[in-house]
């Protein structure tokens, strides 16, 4: 498994940002919005043989990590708020570490969506090999990460999963206060 920290993840080369983390009862989550004010290259992502800018200065990212379901959303949004894309880590739990603050344990599979479609799901060889050679994912973590997965997949398909049907700008402006 891989420990991510959410004050840290998926900000190479971003030189300057802005961070808010807080805790949502309404949708029993942990989110964290961060908003990027220096990149030292805008970070590109080919989708379906085009290449899609998934952050550059001014762009945004919230990250929703509900506190009782083993995945992580992440939404990719542009300088209007606008979202490009999600991605969606499947992991085995949340917590906090002293010192470094909220992280997630990733257990490798991952989605990607793009104008509503499923573009991908990654990493699925990356679960193969951490069941036969890490002591930390059991066969018993293996399946809730494969459940997990299939149940993510019947929600995008029926739009019932209600982070990814948040209104995110709406999201962002309402608790992104600088």
């Amino acid at each position: 498994m891989k420990r991510k920290f959410v004050s840290n993840t998926y900000l190479r080369g971003i030189d300057n940002y802005i961070l808010m983390q807080f805790e949502d009862d309404n949708l029993d989550c942990y989110s964290v919005i961060k908003k990027v004010n220096s990149i030292d290259k805008p970070y590109i992502s080919v989708r379906n043989g085009k290449d899609v800018c998934l952050l550059k200065e001014g762009f945004y990212m919230i990250e929703y990590l509900p506190k009782n379901e083993h995945y992580e959303v992440r939404v990719f949004l542009d300088e209007d708020k606008n979202t490009i894309s999600y991605y969606i880590d499947v992991i085995d739990k949340i917590g906090f570490e002293d010192g470094k603050g909220l992280y997630y344990d990733d257990l490798y599979l991952d989605i990607t969506i793009d104008d509503g479609d499923i573009i991908k799901i990654w990493d699925e060889d990356e679960l193969e090999k951490a069941i036969e050679e890490d002591d930390e994912v059991d066969k018993e973590k293996y399946d809730m990460a494969y459940l997990t997965l299939k149940s993510l997949l019947q929600e995008i398909a029926s739009g019932t999963n209600k982070y990814i049907n948040n209104s995110h700008k709406e999201y962002i402006e309402k608790h992104f206060k600088l």
